[in-house]
């Protein structure tokens, strides 16, 4: 493709593609002007801006509500989401009278030279491409800088579309040419690494273009079904519904409620050689045992590692190992400096560290830290605490950072951040409503389940506060819930369920050992058809020093019930995925319609019904509640006359919820 005919010809018009016979591509500079925000008030960057991120409908409405006043040709196919560090202490800020302008995106801070990362991810929709043209670089009198970039498709692991360098320079760089040459249909991450002098450069007159998806002669727009288990916990592979809602599972807590165990978190349950191994918080860490996954019994402390410094850990059986030596993981708190450390273990008890016992991150690391690897990626992906700017009360801003190192014996300390983030894209006083408290990755049938415990109700410095203990009464305020996130790739997490105020285990009523606060174990157990979610509860708020007796708890969810689809109006609800190609001969569905109907018919790539697969050659199941549900077809009784094909399925729901499909042999 000629980049040039996607070229601007000006930053308030449309992208026309000259040489090619389809409708034109949406243009679009994203400038950092006129941001209008306090000169005194220095805001961590997009993620700051209020109300960053709302998706607005309209070539030339905005973009970003409320984050400058121009409108400049934002196109509404394109999410951007930002990301940077290694340093978090005004990188991102918003700058009055900055060269570039007022509220150009000041990044590129650090105490040396660096090498500093800062990332910009352009997700498209609906099938559309992304080419990124160029950028302003907008430098402070004759200090020095360098920026070399790279732009990759789909992750920061990903294919890499174009890169370049600056050089060595000092003053601004206007209309810096990004050397992208075709725009590519899929997420595209630009990554910035900036070199030289501390605090001297911002970002500004980012041009990039959407592309239509007419363009993208070579897809077949097909998403990849393979024979793997589909959990339809986003939109990935839905094309299309209608009169179904999305709803968050619905888990049962085990022994009537209370405690199964007596210990706390942060630590890790997981299942291995036909039982049950759980780690839990103490000094040394201990380890446990069960049969059952309900009664356990304590088996040893750790060994080998310096007790001063195995705080906040989790643990992890390595699949990608192939040392015995180093079957087992943790990750820990190194205490001073706040850090992450790493360690390795024959049997989960004997421990040798890594790196000599120093951290392999730079701060902070005082609640969970966790290594685990990601086969999809093919890095080990880890996961800490980090500090965001405290406000003039005081109060303590906590984030959260995760990282990829794809070789952690070959080099311990070879983390690249994928990003750091805290909630606050709504009001700047969102750090008084929920903070990320801590945060662990569970992968499961290709997607991450973020484990969050959010603190919430955060008490303001200075104000009155109870500080009367009180182990009977639920509190509502200075408490942490637990709730889940997905993501896919190194998309950031959905956060649907914590603004929606529904955790995944609520807290117990009054009297019960979970009343305040819950934090999940590190990872989830699936076994025997349900999924083993154990936690840590405790009977009083984060600012109470006495919170009484702890205990560790569990709640079990039905096998892949965390996300669903639900019909439950009075006309039937439907909903129709992508295409693909079929490379099984039958299907599998887990369902819920023990008081509805539930049909299934397979559609052409075109969404026409195939016949003898649709309509009233579908089988009809009414009153069924089953998670391996198998379709069926009056002239089939499975799918292998269309084997090698490519379908669509189409389920049509009454009274019923839809959690995942799965096509085998």
């Amino acid at each position: 493709m000629n980049r040039q005919a996607l070229r601007r010809k000006n930053v308030f018009l449309v992208v026309l593609l000259g040489q090619l016979a389809m409708p034109p591509a949406k243009g679009t500079v994203l400038r950092f002007e006129n941001v209008k925000l306090p000169v005194a008030k220095e805001l961590d960057g997009l993620q700051s801006v209020r109300d960053y991120g709302d998706h607005v409908a309209g070539v030339s409405s905005g973009g970003f509500k409320d984050s400058y006043g121009k409108g400049n040709g934002w196109t509404p196919n394109i999410a951007l989401d930002f990301g940077g560090g290694n340093d978090r202490k005004t990188v991102n800020s918003w700058r009055d009278a900055w060269d570039g302008g007022d509220g150009a995106n000041y990044l590129l801070d650090g105490d040396d030279g660096g090498p500093y990362y800062y990332w910009y991810t352009f997700t498209p929709r609906g099938g559309a491409g992304v080419i990124i043209n160029s950028l302003d670089l907008d430098g402070n009198g004759e200090s020095k800088n360098r920026i070399d970039w790279k732009i990759y498709a789909e992750s920061k692991v990903g294919k890499l579309l174009a890169s370049g360098s600056t050089g060595t320079f000092a003053g601004d760089k206007a209309n810096l040419d990004l050397e992208m040459t075709k725009p590519h249909f899929g997420i595209v991450i630009l990554e910035l690494i900036h070199t030289e002098t501390r605090t001297t450069l911002a970002v500004d007159n980012l041009n990039f273009d959407e592309v239509p998806p007419t363009v993208n002669k070579n897809a077949d727009n097909l998403v990849e079904v393979g024979l793997r288990k589909q959990l339809l916990v986003d939109d990935h592979l839905i094309a299309e519904k209608r009169r179904v809602t999305r709803t968050l599972g619905r888990v049962t807590k085990q022994n009537n409620g209370k405690a199964i165990f007596e210990g706390h978190f942060y630590g890790t349950v997981l299942s291995d050689e036909g039982k049950f191994k759980l780690w839990y918080r103490g000094n040394p860490y201990g380890y446990a045992e069960s049969k059952d996954g309900l009664h356990f019994q304590k088996v040893a402390k750790m060994v080998g590692l310096d007790p001063a410094h195995h705080n906040t850990a989790s643990f992890y059986i390595d699949p990608h190992e192939t040392d015995p030596a180093h079957r087992y993981k943790i990750c820990y708190a190194y205490l001073r400096p706040h850090a992450a450390c790493l360690g390795y273990s024959a049997d989960g008890i004997h421990w040798k560290a890594y790196n000599n016992g120093k951290p392999v991150t730079h701060r902070a690391a005082d609640t969970y830290n966790q290594i685990l690897w990601d086969e999809e990626a093919k890095v080990y992906r880890l996961f800490t605490r980090t500090d965001f700017r405290r406000p003039p009360d005081g109060l303590e801003v906590r984030g959260t950072r995760d990282m990829i190192n794809p070789d952690i014996k070959a080099n311990p300390t070879n983390w690249r951040t994928v990003r750091e983030w805290k909630f606050g894209k709504g009001p700047a006083d969102e750090i008084y409503r929920r903070q990320i408290y801590a945060l662990t990755d569970w992968i499961y049938e290709g997607v991450h389940f973020a484990l969050m415990s959010v603190y919430e109700f955060i008490p303001k410095p200075g104000e009155p506060y109870d500080e009367v203990q009180d182990l009977v009464k639920r509190h509502n305020h200075d408490v942490v819930n637990f709730y889940i996130g997905t993501a896919r790739g190194n998309a950031m997490w959905d956060l649907t369920w914590v603004y929606a105020d529904q955790p995944l285990v609520p807290r117990g009523p009054d009297g019960s050992f979970d009343k305040d606060m819950i934090f999940p174990a590190s990872q989830i157990v699936t076994h025997d058809d349900k999924h083993w979610i154990y936690y840590n509860g405790y009977r009083e708020r984060h600012g109470i020093g006495d919170r009484g007796k702890h205990g560790i708890g569990l709640a079990t969810l039905e096998l892949d019930r965390f996300i669903g689809w639900k019909a439950t109006g009075e006309k039937e609800g439907t909903m129709i995925t992508k295409p693909f190609k079929l490379t099984g001969s039958a299907l599998q569905v887990n369902v819920n319609a023990a008081k509805g109907r539930v049909r299934v018919d397979v559609l052409d790539a075109a969404g026409k019904p195939i016949p003898g697969f649709a309509d009233n050659d579908s089988k009809v199941f009414e009153g069924v509640d089953e998670l391996r549900l198998q379709p069926r077809w009056n002239k089939s009784p499975d799918l292998a006359p269309l084997k090698g094909k490519t379908v669509r399925i189409k389920f049509l729901l009454e009274q019923a919820e839809l959690y995942s499909f799965k096509v085998h042999e």
